[in-house]
């Protein structure tokens, strides 16, 4: 058994590394309220990880808009002011194929297994072969990937590899790298960052050999209590998506999501403007992340509006 000051101790190595990742890659973070919050672009700050409700006082805020944020996007418990919202998780340790409800989930994974074989990978051999999964997944989502986006997953993946806290898992068909999913542990918890895949090999679900694999694995590790995918992002997700992940016996917690803006660019944020930003970022769209997030964020704004008298009227 592990006493509590050892736990605080491995909690503190745990955000050392975590803050070292961010600082190498380049990306903004700090602590706030017991809580790991990393911007994803635009400084739109998320926290790690967000499926647990999170409140946060005037006085957090405060200390978060001195940091340079812009945007705080969260989750806060259903019983507060938000939007209706989910987080995916899978906390069963004997996940396996009972936890699988879908027969036709069953039946692809089975016949993954039939093509696909699913290992632990480094992240050198993601730096040498992922870059064609990559574009595939980001043209899939009408997403631009140009060389800069390519770089920067390359910069992202040799920094991963001196992290004891990420880790990779790929699934191969026929010697190929067909699929692959970026993890890291923080606070108990195995945290999905990223799946890439090859269009052409995915009538062979390389996808759900993956993840069930990966799941199964992932879930038995000594002190991990839960697998998540976190919190709707801003940017939202296809509806194909979320029925993949239940179908995959992740559950779906309720949770409410928050937007918070900093009073200093409120006013650019007024029903004009809105309507401007949503107009100017819809024909950018594929083409440039920051447009995305302008887009969500807006019309994140918008949708809270209709739920909660905030402080964004």
């Amino acid at each position: 058994m592990i006493d509590q000051e050892s736990e605080k101790d491995l909690l503190k190595i745990e955000e050392n590394y975590l803050s070292d990742f961010c600082q190498e890659t380049g990306i903004k973070a700090f602590y706030r309220a017991d809580i790991f919050w990393q911007s994803m672009g635009l400084r739109l700050f998320v926290p790690t990880p967000t499926n647990s409700p999170i409140c946060l006082s005037l006085e957090d805020l405060s200390f978060m808009w001195k940091q340079g944020a812009w945007f705080v996007h969260y989750p806060v418990a259903i019983d507060l002011p938000g939007i209706s919202s989910y987080a995916f998780v899978v906390q069963d340790k004997n996940y396996g194929f009972g936890s699988i409800k879908s027969s036709d989930r069953r039946h692809n994974i089975r016949r993954a297994f039939k093509h696909c074989s699913v290992e632990r990978v480094s992240f050198e051999l993601l730096k040498n072969e992922a870059a064609p999964l990559i574009a595939d997944t980001y043209l899939r989502q009408g997403r631009y990937c140009g060389k800069d986006i390519l770089a920067g997953w390359q910069s992202y993946f040799m920094v991963a590899a001196t992290n004891p806290l990420f880790s990779a898992w790929g699934a191969f068909v026929k010697g190929v790298l067909a699929a692959v999913k970026v993890e890291f542990i923080f606070r108990n918890g195995v945290q999905v960052e990223a799946l890439f895949s090859r269009t052409h090999l995915l009538k062979y679900y390389p996808m759900n050999a993956l993840l069930f694999v990966s799941t199964q694995q992932s879930i038995n590790m000594e002190g991990i209590s839960y697998v998540s995918y976190g919190m709707r992002p801003v940017t939202g997700e296809k509806e194909s998506l979320l029925s993949f992940k239940e179908s995959m016996g992740f559950e779906k917690l309720a949770i409410n999501e928050r937007l918070e803006l900093n009073p200093y660019i409120k006013p650019c944020f007024n029903s004009f403007l809105n309507s401007a930003a949503k107009r100017i970022s819809e024909p950018l769209l594929e083409r440039s992340e920051y447009a995305r997030i302008i887009s969500g964020i807006v019309l994140k704004l918008r949708e809270q509006r209709k739920y909660v008298c905030s402080s964004f009227d």
